[in-house]
């Protein structure tokens, strides 16, 4: 066992759990577990791609870029997905929509770069360290750095803001929430929004390090999914714990194995802690039914 496959691990499960956390911002206030997530992911990479490597134009600009088509595609995403939500009347249809809007998402990131790869735009910070022996780079520290400012100031802000108290009320009773005077449907529509923001970003850091293909979107919307039923469905601090589990355990079983072991140990876990925590390691009662 490497110091490396750790230092990956802690790496990946970072975007796993931004990934979860982002899961968790729209299933709070919609009961709705959006499966087409991780293709808010493949935008940031795409837009760092595009901007920094074929347009030399910087981390700024790339920044500003996937903020604002981030921002887009969260508002599109709300109303591919709840709109047929809404008029359907099925308890099972946000799972249709959710899938659909991965699939148009994923096509169109597929035909527009249908000849690469790898979506890797350069580092916004070069170089590294060396950690005991193994080389660290200043890309894989930002990002967990990152990572962890964006959990804890979520969190905060989910418990001592109005945002976060109306999330809660729409969260517990939309109808009641909507008497009360809560917009409920712009909570919902802001939820998408930051969601696809947070992970927008996560692809961006990300892209420097991972290979992220166009097609990628769904394997992080999976393993992000596993991060936030492990860790609690709505808990931002399930969504870290969950997150680094699932990225550790992958990367060590992976190195010492293979990928096809690591799939296996992380959804055996999934498995055995629903068994154990049906609503997850920080989750709560009601989250899990």
């Amino acid at each position: 066992m490497t110091l490396q496959a750790w230092i990956d691990g802690v790496f990946t499960g970072s975007i796993y759990a931004l990934v979860a956390l982002s899961l968790a911002i729209v299933y709070q206030p919609t009961r709705v577990m959006n499966f087409a997530q991780g293709e808010a992911l493949i935008l940031g990479a795409v837009v760092g791609y595009q901007v920094i490597s074929l347009g030399k134009l910087g981390w700024v600009v790339a920044i500003l870029a996937t903020l604002a088509l981030a921002a887009l595609m969260g508002v599109l995403s709300e109303r591919m997905i709840m709109l047929p939500v809404r008029l359907s009347g099925s308890r099972f249809a946000w799972i249709v929509a959710t899938l659909a809007a991965a699939l148009i998402f994923q096509s169109i990131f597929t035909l527009g770069y249908r000849d690469v790869d790898a979506l890797r735009p350069a580092p916004m910070a070069e170089g590294g360290f060396t950690l005991a022996g193994e080389q660290v780079s200043w890309q894989i520290v930002l990002t967990v750095a990152i990572a962890l400012a964006v959990m804890a100031g979520y969190d905060l802000l989910l418990r001592r803001s109005t945002y976060g108290r109306a999330i809660r009320a729409a969260s517990h009773n939309p109808d009641t929430a909507v008497l009360m005077g809560i917009p409920v449907q712009r909570i919902i529509v802001l939820s998408f929004v930051v969601a696809t923001v947070l992970s927008a970003l996560a692809g961006l850091l990300a892209a420097p390090v991972l290979f992220i293909g166009p097609a990628a979107g769904l394997i992080f919307t999976i393993k992000g999914f596993t991060a936030a039923v492990i860790g609690g469905v709505g808990s931002p601090r399930g969504a870290l714990a969950g997150g680094l589990i699932v990225g550790v355990l992958d990367s060590v079983v992976r190195t010492e194995i293979n990928a096809t072991a690591g799939n296996l140990v992380v959804f055996g876990l999934l498995a055995l802690i629903l068994l154990v925590y049906p609503s997850g390691l920080f989750g709560k009662p009601m989250e899990a039914h």
